[in-house]
């Protein structure tokens, strides 16, 4: 508007030099000086960042009014403009001024119109016009400014609120466009960091952050891990983690993949004493989700005003939330790949070394056979044939467990799991190792009668892996027992030995970990409790490690029947079970 007006005085200015030579009156220094003083004013307007237009267009109004009540009572001509022209002007600043108003535009119109109304008509009056021209003049000036004001009013409104979204769209599209940007291009700790001042400034809001969820004894809650704040030197955000409730709306909502808007004084009990605490006003967040489970949230905090945030706001959050856990995920796998990398890497010192050792001794007496086959003994022969055929086993075992992990990894695995004598099964087992493996150690099996829905083969992999790991990592004295317990039956391998720390009793489990490694002999491959594990949950069991008083123990849980679908499925078309 002080735009309009910067234009509109430079106009009447030209008037004023066209109709110099007609109007020579003393006060035309005064007129041009009030014309100057007025551009200024308006010119200077147009520099302010949130100007107030309504003291230059009230100023200007009735600068034109006066000059005008002045020549009518004076009879003399001091304006550059005819009462007509002065009245039309004296209209249009009144429209300006009510759609300027900062009020009820009604009323303030109505104001304006019945003011620009007693003008004209003391104008009429003293121009002696007759009644029914002031009475028209005064209908006008009313009806004019109140229809004009709204019309214009509701034109600017439109006009000003699309300009404003423009405005917030361009800014929070560059704030994804930067956001992205830092997501795609940094991997450190300050992406996150950076993609939240970019969404900060686009919105104004007081406080922005990044939270992720933690979990403490199966207690849900949450850390923030970035943050930005509209003022370096302000205190928004001393919150810096909690614990959820699971049962608050805020809560529900996120997990739900829903976002929440909270106003504190919405708010009742604890979580109201919580945010009152923090002087929070209102809040939005969105979820953040990674391969559909619930990691964390994005919000938005504002401590000074109670604002209403925006659809495009939230929409915003949607749009980063979706990119921060895109950048999650992509450093997630890059970890895996990482430790993947480093797997293969131990894997290929641990199988060169597992596979050399039993070649070597292979190839070694094979060759020392065949070259001193007739100098030899039939006892030495025999000898050497036992150890080639122990060191064959060791390393058939070791090529069958990375063949099984394979084909788990590409789910090509089949169980044929059927009734078992569970007994029998271990017992076969425990022959077959004091053969394989010939040792100081004693072996001691006890349990009878104990049968087990399962893969009898699988079963004796995993059985036979417990009893080598045993035999390489345990004591002396290796007790195997069969028993039923809670409608489940177990084989329990437990050795004298040392076992190993708290903190690897679940490590041991994965693939090429290997506890009590040398740091400069590489031991075994580290994938035999892993496929174990793994072969006991494909039939439906579970392998775990237990330390004792006295030693360490593995538990081999196995189903003692078979499931309810199976067994429904073997029963004849009309036959019927006994209850």
């Amino acid at each position: 508007m002080a735009v309009l007006l910067g234009v509109l005085f430079p106009t009447l200015a030209l008037i004023e030099i066209v109709r110099l030579d007609q109007i020579r009156s003393p006060l035309a220094p005064v007129r041009w000086a009030t014309y100057l003083i007025l551009a200024v004013w308006a010119v200077w307007l147009t520099q302010q960042k949130d100007a107030n237009s309504m003291p230059l267009v009230l100023a200007t109004t009735w600068f034109f009014g006066t000059l005008s009540i002045i020549e009518a009572l004076f009879n003399v001509e001091i304006s550059a403009l005819d009462f007509t022209t002065t009245f039309g002007l004296i209209m249009m600043f009144g429209v300006l001024a009510g759609t300027l108003s900062a009020g009820s535009r009604l009323v303030w119109s109505a104001a304006v119109g019945l003011s620009i109304a007693v003008w004209a008509g003391a104008m009429g009056v003293l121009l002696g016009e007759a009644i029914e021209v002031i009475a028209v003049r005064v209908v006008i000036a009313i009806a004019g400014v109140v229809f004009t004001t709204t019309l214009v009013s509701k034109l600017y409104d439109q006009l000003s609120d699309a300009i404003s979204k423009y405005d917030s769209a361009t800014r929070l599209q560059h704030a994804i466009a930067t956001c992205s940007e830092a997501l795609l291009v940094q991997t450190d700790a300050f992406a996150v960091y950076e993609a939240l001042k970019a969404l900060l400034k686009a919105t104004n809001a007081d406080y922005a952050y990044v939270d992720r969820n933690t979990e403490t004894d199966g207690v849900v809650g949450w850390e923030i891990v970035a943050e930005a704040r509209r003022s370096a030197t302000s205190n928004f955000g001393d919150w810096k983690a909690g614990i959820y409730d699971p049962e608050s709306a805020m809560y529900l909502a996120l997990a739900a993949g829903r976002a929440v808007t909270l106003y504190t004084r919405d708010l009742k009990g604890d979580e109201r004493a919580l945010y009152d605490s923090d002087g929070i006003i209102s809040e939005v967040s969105v979820p953040i989700f990674v391969g559909g489970a619930f990691l964390g949230s994005i919000g938005f905090v504002e401590y000074t005003t109670e604002r209403r945030w925006s659809d495009d706001e939230i929409d915003t959050l949607w749009r980063a939330s979706h990119m921060i856990g895109a950048y999650w995920r992509r450093n997630e796998d890059q970890e895996k790949l990482r430790a993947s990398n480093e797997s293969k890497d131990r894997l290929l010192a641990s199988v060169s070394h597992e596979i050399r050792t039993p070649l070597t001794a292979i190839v070694g007496l094979s060759e020392e056979i065949a070259s001193s086959r007739t100098s030899l003994g039939e006892g030495e022969l025999d000898e050497l044939n036992g150890i080639i055929a122990v060191q064959s086993r060791e390393l058939a075992e070791l090529v069958e467990d990375l063949l099984v992990a394979s084909r788990v990894d590409a789910g090509s695995l089949s169980i044929q799991s059927s009734l078992i004598d569970l007994r029998r099964e271990v017992e076969g087992v425990v022959i077959g190792v004091r053969e394989s493996h010939p040792s100081h150690k004693t072996i001691t099996l006890h349990g009878e009668g104990v049968v087990a829905w399962a893969d009898g083969l699988r079963c004796r992999q995993v059985i036979r892996n417990l009893l080598s790991n045993a035999i390489k990592y345990g004591g002396d004295r290796i007790v195997v027992a069969v028993r039923q317990i809670d409608g489940s039956s177990q084989v329990l391998v437990a050795d004298d030995g040392s076992g190993v720390a708290a903190t690897e009793s679940e490590l041991i489990f994965d693939r090429y970990y290997r506890s009590n490694a040398s740091p400069t002999q590489p031991g075994s491959v580290g994938i035999g409790l892993a496929v174990s594990r793994q072969l006991a949950e494909l039939m439906d069991g579970s392998l775990r490690y237990v330390p004792t008083v006295d030693g360490a123990r593995f538990e081999f849980t196995l189903p003692s029947s078979a499931p309810e679908q199976v067994v429904a499925a073997a029963v004849p078309t009309g036959a019927h079970r006994r209850p």
